[in-house]
């Protein structure tokens, strides 16, 4: 028998006061809740959420947002905006230390030397060279 239920995706916003998260959802503001740790608010609002909505609990989704100090959720926007910059400049790095690994070889240097212009150990100089096929990994 398929769920035909219409799904609720909501959203809430939550507050530190002292030692607890205070969870107010944004859809419905007279739903609330309070809990110790962020991970449990959003069970805690979603099952609160189904209740005043009097739906099935696996119909509703709910996103919690923490309300940080402006500085700190900046903070940790440019941490995130960095750490995509960080990846995409060490994939590039990769690529161009391998392709001058490669042109160095095609001179008719030694991995050794190879290893030596490239800061490298000869072994890790070959791996450049020679990467292995990616694996997927079982999860």
């Amino acid at each position: 028998m398929p769920n035909n239920l219409p799904h609720h995706s909501l959203t809430s916003t939550a507050v530190r006061e002292d030692e607890h998260w205070f969870v107010t959802c944004d859809q419905y503001p007279s739903v609330h809740s309070s809990a110790r740790l962020l991970t449990h608010a959003r069970e805690d609002q979603r099952l609160r959420i189904a209740a005043h909505l009097d739906v099935p609990a696996s119909t509703v989704s709910v996103e919690v947002r923490a309300r940080l100090p402006t500085e700190t959720a900046q903070r940790i926007d440019r941490a995130q905006n960095l750490r995509g910059t960080a990846s995409w400049a060490n994939g590039t790095a990769a690529k161009e230390l391998r392709e001058a690994a490669r042109t160095l070889v095609e001179m008719n240097l030694s991995l050794r030397d190879v290893g030596t212009i490239l800061g490298v150990s000869h072994q890790r100089a070959h791996q450049i060279i020679h990467p292995k096929p990616r694996t997927r990994r079982r999860g």
